[in-house]
């Protein structure tokens, strides 16, 4: 039976880690009801044994301390809340325990997994140098910049490198599951939790349920200024001179800081903010491809088709049947 051990933070996420927890007990209800062993056992743990506030108010009571992770195959760091990114910063410097834990866990040949807002934990003890890793889509370039030395996987959903997995936005909780109970259980036993819980079993890409107006991701007032008239701008021909005489900056400082900020020069920026809007018309319009085209600013339909294949792993139509409101 294979054990996973879940640790409980102050500020985390209680649906996250009580949602893991029912798959893997809906995984074990189906085994039991094919006559098949149950695969998996749980204990919820804390770093001092006692119960923990979560991010919405809910108490969660552990089963105890750091002692229950002796048996474990698998430990889950959680997502952990917070209001600024500068309050973030802070509190995974402060987090040394639950970091050093994960360190000795994945040292002793363990699997470690986390998720969303959970993912720096294990970049900012070391765990991530050098290998793969997905985290939430609007902690993307911050993370890329932070953790420099990660190969951040551009909005993958999950990934997986030398016994440490990671999810994208909060919800990868689900897909993380699947992929442990298809891993654990095999692939049977996971496509029919999936059908029970009416999941995709293959999503791959965060990058559908972007909304880049949402979050900005940095406090940088010049980048800022600048993405608010670009996307006035929206339909407009891009002009570097014109971006740079808007906001009262060089070309050259407004290069550097969107590379520096967002890791990506303005003009890619607008590309992204130009999908969104045309993902926007899709949702919510019956337009025609060629006037959504027109629209967000591009002349040709064939280029924006493949732009828009290449950034979102779908066609335009097919993105249109799957999120049309």
């Amino acid at each position: 039976m294979h054990q996973l051990r879940v640790l409980l933070l102050e500020g985390c996420y209680a649906g996250s880690m009580t949602g893991l927890v029912d798959l893997l007990h809906f995984a074990n209800q189906i085994a039991a009801y094919k006559g098949r062993s149950k695969p998996f056992d749980w204990r919820l743990f804390s770093l001092d044994g006692q119960a923990v506030t979560t991010a919405s108010g809910i108490v969660l009571t552990p089963d105890g301390g750091p002692e229950l992770t002796d048996a474990a195959d698998t430990l889950v760091l959680p997502p952990i809340s917070y209001r600024r990114l500068s309050d973030f910063e802070t509190r995974l410097m402060a987090e040394q325990t639950a970091g050093a834990l994960a360190t000795r866990q994945h040292a002793a040949g363990r699997r470690v997994m986390s998720f969303c807002t959970g993912v720096p934990l294990l970049a900012e003890h070391g765990l991530l140098d050098g290998r793969q890793a997905t985290v939430s889509w609007w902690l993307h370039h911050w993370f890329r910049q932070r953790y420099p030395k990660v190969l951040l996987q551009d909005y993958a959903t999950c990934s997986e490198s030398d016994g440490i997995w990671c999810g994208g936005a909060t919800t990868s909780y689900i897909d993380l599951a699947l992929r442990l109970i298809r891993h654990e259980g095999g692939a049977e036993l996971a496509m029919s939790c999936s059908r029970l819980m009416l999941t995709d079993l293959n999503r791959v890409s965060q990058a559908p349920y972007i909304t880049m107006r949402s979050f900005a991701g940095h406090d940088d007032e010049l980048v800022l200024r600048c993405q608010n008239w670009l996307q006035r701008q929206l339909d407009q021909p891009y002009r570097l001179e014109a971006l740079a005489a808007s906001v009262g900056a060089s070309e050259r400082t407004i290069m550097r800081r969107f590379q520096q900020v967002l890791g990506q020069p303005p003009l890619r920026y607008l590309q992204q903010l130009r999908l969104q809007a045309a993902r926007h018309l899709l949702e919510t319009s019956t337009l025609p491809l060629d006037e959504i085209v027109s629209r967000v600013g591009y002349a040709d339909i064939a280029s924006f088709r493949r732009l828009f294949q290449r950034e979102l792993h779908c066609t335009p139509a097919e993105y249109r049947r799957r999120f049309a409101s």
